[in-house]
């Protein structure tokens, strides 16, 4: 699984999800469910229920939520509905939430899974405020992604609630029905788009539903789904949808989920780490440790937080005590599929006076366990990049506040000191999806260079993918008309990617093919600009790769997983003069000749350029003072007096539109003499086999210089 992107469909009748993209979406949660045991920082069971404050759960529900109802194992969860006593119920069943630990205002919510069914069966996929910031349900409003009432099994529903806090809910909702089978036959992909004003649901990638009129009575619209809402997923046993269950219900009933994915527009090309916003680092997976008597470690901290990106909580770390040398240390267990990222950033926030060495690790897995043993078993690696915090030539400053840093992959190396063995690659892709497996510990090492405190926030752990490209041709366009047909490339010419701020994001030189290549760009917008006093001669724009009226500059928007090709510009050489020589044959076609390159004898830099439009034998008359025989590449013959006729040397081709370059090169015994003129004239015949008409006087007249 490389760092995805996705397309935000867009919304318009029953639409397959890669539809034209609106937006791209980046992966920022998941749960595969490939553990032994739910994992508890991403989903905390609710128990009970729901009394005393909301008995039954709101809708009469028979059932007794338990933990032990949601089982993880074989790379799938299982919510299982039993008919047993327990709480004072007849059924039990599991019910699971992200508030506080996953948290979202607009998205894309998936979720692959096979449902149960069954009379008084009621599994639901949904979404609930996580601050109620417009009152009690529904003022506060509530998503269903999915609910499906077990007498139906080929139906599911997708709904929202919305309305005044504690007046009976408005609901609008709609519902899909498969063609054939049931929800229960196999997996199914259940989904919803969240975006400001419109809600979008979504079966195996076809677009079901859409809705955009809701209100709630705390605040205007587009409240109440402008705030942040968790997700649910239940099995519930009766209540007022499905009634309660029957002879006909079969139990245990199980509800068994694949994955749960959350994909959202975070404006950038991120693939987040850790935000800190769970503000429990000890109960997400994160560790620390000290070093030769030294004592300290990590904690939440609300009050010093990242003013631009940080939200509510940082991370703090600290090392009162200790002298020069290692500290300690401290990082988060978070396996993470990170395949197509290019840098690792991250905020941090020194106290003044500090001098001491930071050492990022990132430990991946080479034995597809999904574990980095400690001690070391010599199946995984460790990759390290040193940074120097405070002091002389430091690469974060001590006192300045907060400081975004990002450090490219490459710039991490294999360190054996500690984890040996591996196979010395940085890998970022599991072992199960095709790799040979992903991160799973991001570590900071600390070691001061001065005894006393080593004290500093960090925030926003990160892998970013910043290098793209962009690639295109230059092409001389030799007939104008604006299209590549096999014509030659510009070697030569400088190519400049201009950010949208204006600076000079990258540059690159023409191959002698034309080809160039902007390389190592960030996503964005950008500006590929032909700097035209680069080209070797005068040439005059005659298309560009955008489409639009700014000669030799195209726009381009570089996307977290799309680079750009194809940016080809063309142009008409006219350095020389651009004439050409139309000289029909006996039925009306005829051919072009046109000069490039330079007329100075010195630069010894002529071309002649026959464009043919019919399938012909040629020649090519030069007139000028001198009978001189010239050596041509394709055959020469000298036919006497100030003549000189070239004939090529394949004798009859049909060339189509053909471009054929001549080099003209002036050996020193040619002796012409500047300002002598020479006329360039086609010579070919037709089918009669012919030869046609031609007029020295029409032929294209080049003055050579000194």
């Amino acid at each position: 699984m490389m760092v995805r992107t996705i397309a935000l469909a867009l919304a318009a009748g029953a639409l397959h999800f890669t539809a034209p993209a609106s937006a791209q979406l980046t992966l920022v949660w998941e749960d595969e469910f490939d553990g032994i045991a739910l994992d508890t920082s991403r989903w905390q069971p609710e128990i009970g229920t729901g009394c005393p404050g909301l008995c039954g759960w709101g809708n009469n529900e028979l059932q007794y939520y338990r933990a032990e109802n949601a089982v993880v194992g074989g790379g799938v969860l299982r919510i299982i509905a039993k008919n047993e006593s327990f709480g004072g119920r007849n059924y039990t069943s599991a019910r699971l939430r992200t508030a506080n630990l996953g948290d979202w205002t607009y998205g894309r919510f998936e979720m692959r899974a096979k449902l149960p069914t069954g009379q008084g069966i009621w599994p639901a996929f949904w979404m609930l405020p996580t601050d109620y910031e417009y009152g009690f349900w529904p003022g506060s409003g509530e998503l269903d992604i999915m609910e499906l009432v077990g007498n139906e099994p080929a139906t599911v529903h997708g709904t929202i609630h919305y309305g005044t806090s504690g007046s009976p809910s408005i609901f609008t909702g709609s519902s899909y029905t498969l063609p054939t089978g049931t929800f229960n036959d196999d997996f199914h992909t259940f989904a919803v788009e969240w975006e400001e004003t419109e809600i979008r649901w979504f079966v195996d990638g076809i677009q079901y539903a859409s809705q955009t009129n809701w209100f709630s009575g705390g605040g205007p619209y587009p409240a109440p789904f402008d705030k942040r809402f968790h997700l649910l997923l239940n099995m519930a046993v009766g209540g007022n949808w499905p009634g309660s269950p029957d002879g006909s219900t079969q139990f245990p009933q199980e509800l068994v989920v694949d994955w749960v994915r959350v994909w959202q527009d975070i404006g950038g090309c991120a693939r987040p780490f850790d935000d800190m916003e769970h503000g429990d680092p000890v109960g997400n997976d994160w560790f620390s440790y000290s070093v030769g008597g030294a004592s300290g470690g990590i904690g939440a901290d609300p009050f010093n937080v990242e003013p631009t990106e940080g939200g509510l909580v940082s991370l703090a770390a600290g090392w009162p005590t200790g002298g020069v040398g290692e500290r300690g240390g401290f990082g988060r267990r978070r396996p993470t599929e990170a395949g197509e990222v290019t840098h690792f950033e991250f905020w941090i926030d020194p106290v003044a006076g500090s001098d001491w060495t930071l050492r990022v690790n990132l430990q991946d897995d080479d034995d597809g366990n999904d574990l980095i043993a400690n001690p070391p078993d010599g199946a995984d690696d460790e990759f390290q990049t040193v940074l120097s915090v405070g002091g002389p030539g430091s690469d974060v400053l001590a006192g300045a506040g907060w400081q975004k840093v990002e450090v490219p992959l490459s710039a991490f190396v294999d360190d054996n000191s500690f984890h040996t063995g591996g196979n010395g690659v940085l890998d970022l892709v599991g072992a199960g999806i095709g790799g040979n497996g992903r991160l799973v510990n991001v570590v900071f090492e600390v070691a001061s260079n001065q005894s006393g405190a080593v004290t500093f926030n960090t925030d926003g752990w990160r892998f970013t993918t910043q290098d793209r490209r962009i690639d295109g041709r230059l092409w001389s366009d030799l007939d104008g008309d604006g299209f590549d047909t096999g014509e030659p490339g510009i070697a030569g010419a400088t190519v400049e990617a201009v950010a949208s701020g204006g600076a000079v994001a990258g540059t690159a030189v023409t191959d002698a093919g034309g080809a160039y290549s902007l390389a190592g760009l960030a996503p964005g917008a950008y500006t590929v600009r032909v700097r035209t006093e680069t080209l070797p001669g005068l040439f005059s724009p005659t298309a560009d790769a955008d489409g639009v009226a700014t000669p030799a500059e195209a726009a381009f928007a570089l996307t977290c997983a799309e680079d750009v090709l194809g940016a080809d510009f063309g142009f008409e050489p006219t350095n020389v003069a651009n004439y050409c020589v139309r000289q029909p044959n006996s039925i009306g076609l005829g051919a072009r000749l046109f000069a490039q390159g330079s007329t100075s004898i010195s630069a010894n830099d002529f071309e002649l350029v026959a464009l043919e439009s019919v399938p012909f034998t040629f020649g090519i008359f030069f007139y000028g003072p001198d009978a001189t025989d010239l050596p041509f590449g394709e055959g020469r013959l000298c036919v006497g007096g100030s003549i000189v006729r070239l004939l090529p040397a394949v004798a009859a081709t049909a060339f189509g539109d053909a471009v054929r370059p001549i080099d003209f090169q002036l050996p020193p015994t040619v002796g012409l003499i500047a300002g002598s003129t020479w006329r360039f004239q086609y010579w070919y015949r037709d089918a009669a086999g012919g030869p046609s008409g031609f007029n020295t006087s029409d032929g294209l007249a080049v003055t050579f210089e000194p």
